[in-house]
């Protein structure tokens, strides 16, 4: 363990060892507030023998980090001597922060406040794109026969296994009830074919004599939606896809779907209704 920042002022030291905290740096407080009442030491010219707060670093491999932090928050000057000396980083202005001087001690506490801030914010960033970069591959029990979330793998899969016999210019993809997902549509497109777009993209009409269509082209378009997906195990269940254009020419299926190697396929055709007119 070993001293990394001292400073009259105990609201400094805090600062600090809050600070190091939030980058994850296991620290120590000595000289700090009383363990009784929670009372903070009081600095006074008059008592400059006395020993001062100071903020230690516990595991001696954190302490470059650590003094890397402080140099960029503009808290610390870094001197060494030989090679095998070591002088202890000290608070910029060896003059300790008066007490009539509230302003500086005020500015240098929003200064370690904002850095603490930044820190946070970047780490809740870094989470939040982790998070929505990550697809789930596999179902989540129980698995009884309930209607789950359709996993975006599961209907791309069906999509893939669908499009090629719905032979109209334009598909329009759904995924339990809503628009289907840009990173479905884009996977499906690759491999070419009709246009691929959102379901919100589309007009969908019941009248026989017209059907369904693309408002910006006046295309003719179809329906393809996934849904019901009721797992039956992690990597196995089955899914209800249908394929509407108008009230008389549809198509509703019931799949079996399974996770086979790294890629869910759908395996079997459980039911089929289709109507022409």
């Amino acid at each position: 363990m070993r001293q990394i920042f001292t400073s009259p002022r105990l609201e400094n030291v805090e600062g600090v060892a809050a600070l190091l905290r939030e980058a994850g740096i296991e620290v120590r407080v000595t000289n700090g507030r009383s363990y009784q009442g929670g009372r903070r030491r009081e600095f006074s010219y008059s008592d400059n023998d006395s020993p001062q707060p100071a903020v230690w670093v516990v595991k001696s491999d954190d302490q470059p980090r650590a003094r890397e932090l402080l140099r960029e928050a503009g808290l610390i000057d870094t001197t060494r001597g030989s090679a095998n000396s070591y002088a202890l980083p000290s608070f910029r202005s060896e003059e300790p922060i008066a007490a009539s001087d509230p302003a500086k001690r005020r500015a240098l506490m929003v200064k370690i406040a904002l850095l603490g801030g930044i820190a946070s914010i970047m780490v809740m960033a870094v989470m939040r794109l982790l998070t929505s970069e990550t697809t789930p591959q596999l179902a989540s029990p129980p698995f009884d026969g309930k209607v789950a979330a359709t996993l975006q793998p599961v209907a791309q899969a069906v999509f893939a296994s669908e499009i090629g016999s719905a032979r109209f210019p334009v598909l329009c993809l759904a995924v339990d009830g809503r628009p289907a997902p840009a990173r479905v549509i884009d996977a499906l497109s690759k491999a070419g074919g009709p246009a691929l777009l959102p379901s919100s993209h589309c007009e969908r009409i019941a009248d026989s004599e017209r059907g369904s269509r693309h408002p910006g082209t006046g295309q003719e378009a179809i329906f393809l939606e996934v849904s019901g997906f009721r797992p039956s195990a992690a990597d196995a269940g089955v899914i209800e896809f249908s394929a509407y254009h108008h009230q008389m020419y549809g198509s509703y299926k019931t799949l079996e779907v399974k996770r086979i190697g790294n890629q869910w396929k759908v395996t079997r055709v459980i039911r089929h209704v289709a109507m022409q007119g």
